[in-house]
């Protein structure tokens, strides 16, 4: 009985070893693939960077749903590290050392135009992939910068291509007036506004630049008001500023309209502002019906992962991080140059539909993501989605 109990004892003991030893190549199989993610998680910009994050975490859940993402004979698990930025070019700066030479990340998603410039001399040296979230114009886009990617559609696309249908639907529109933060985004698009508004014979009668500190805005508001502009652009302003910048003109009297080129949360600008106040805001780029249906799928991993409705950016920026898997899928490699020539040249299935990057007429090189460009506003409490506007085919 003793030799029985012994040799079961023994063949659970060799059975366990055994099936451990079969589960270990298996595990091995998927590797880590790390995506450094240098964005602002506190401070007044914070709306962006978290976008950012449900943006990752929704590829990652669609990654493991579909059995890991295949780079040539390995398979990889997204693993997202995020660091605070603040949106301060320093801090942005220090995250892009520690994600580049400390964690030795070569792919590496880093938000807002007033810092990615601080990190691209060392993501461009390293050849780290930069997925910049970013406006910046063509001091964040040029031939000097090939491994930056442009992910999001910045104001030297959203004005041309939004001025024009507002220009034609809303006729009482003559005057406009500008405010922006003091940094490179906001001069970038305060300029990309400009030349947009006097394309469709607009008067620029007004132009401020702030702090992204800066919570009382009466007085700031009361300069921009004098000359009576039709409608205000809050140029490359996230969600609390354009809530509050509203919010100071309508309590001066302002009745006219607000164009916010950058902001992904009109649900938060109305909770800010108050809907009253938020009424007659237009917002590029976060329009879901007009999309694609799978939208709607971005919606439910939102209220099932976060507790709430979808933060309207994570559409545009989740579209640009599934051409950037699609591309290391194709590439079978994680050899940034080989990433590269595939961002380049594909064309990726996404939650926009057909995406690809180019803009090589504006910016030197085929760097900036290419979508259809939404339109919305809000109206009685409610955003409305307004027209689904096409890149022009000149910047394809």
């Amino acid at each position: 009985m003793k030799k029985m109990i012994i040799g079961i004892f023994m063949s659970i003991v060799l059975f366990s070893v055994l099936g451990f030893a079969v589960s270990v190549p298996a595990a091995e199989q998927v590797k880590e693939l790390k995506l450094g993610l240098n964005v602002p998680l506190s401070g007044p910009a914070t709306d962006w960077g978290l976008t950012s994050i449900h943006a990752a975490e929704f590829l990652r859940q669609k990654i493991e749903e579909q059995g890991y993402l295949k780079v040539g004979k390995d398979r990889y698990k997204l693993v997202a590290v995020p660091y605070d930025s603040k949106y301060v070019a320093a801090d942005a700066l220090a995250n892009a050392r520690r994600h580049t030479y400390e964690d030795k990340i070569t792919f590496q998603w880093i938000l807002g135009g007033g810092v990615v410039p601080s990190c691209q001399p060392i993501t461009e040296k390293e050849k780290v992939i930069c997925l910049a979230c970013a406006y910046g114009g063509k001091k964040v886009t040029n031939p000097d910068k090939p491994y930056t990617f442009r992910v999001i559609i910045g104001s030297d696309l959203a004005c041309p291509i939004a001025f024009p249908y507002l220009a034609k639907h809303y006729p009482k529109i003559k005057k406009i007036a500008f405010i922006g933060p003091n940094d490179d985004c906001g001069f970038t698009s305060i300029r990309d506004g400009k030349a947009a508004a006097k394309a469709v014979g607009w008067q620029v009668v007004g132009e401020e630049v702030t702090e992204r500190t800066l919570v009382d805005y009466l007085p700031v508001m009361t300069r921009l008001m004098k000359n009576k502009p039709d409608m205000i652009h809050a140029a490359c302003s996230p969600t609390d500023q354009v809530a509050l910048a509203t919010k100071g003109a309508r309590e001066l009297g302002f009745e006219g309209y607000v164009f916010a080129d950058a902001t992904k949360d009109p649900d938060k600008v109305m909770e800010i502002a108050g809907a009253k106040y938020a009424e007659d805001i237009f917002f590029v780029n976060c329009i879901n019906q007009l999309i694609n249906p799978e939208v709607a799928d971005l919606d439910a991993r939102t209220r099932r992962t976060y507790g709430r409705g979808i933060m309207y950016g994570v559409i545009e920026y989740h579209a640009s991080l599934q051409c950037w898997a699609q591309a290391l899928e194709r590439a079978g490699t994680l050899d940034t140059g080989a990433v590269v020539a595939e961002l380049e040249k594909g064309t990726f299935d996404t939650v926009y539909g057909p995406v690809t990057f180019g803009a090589k007429s504006l910016f030197g090189i085929k760097r900036q993501v290419l979508h259809p460009v939404p339109l919305g506003v809000i109206k009685s409490g409610k955003f409305v989605p307004l027209e689904l506007m096409p890149i022009p085919d000149k910047l394809k």
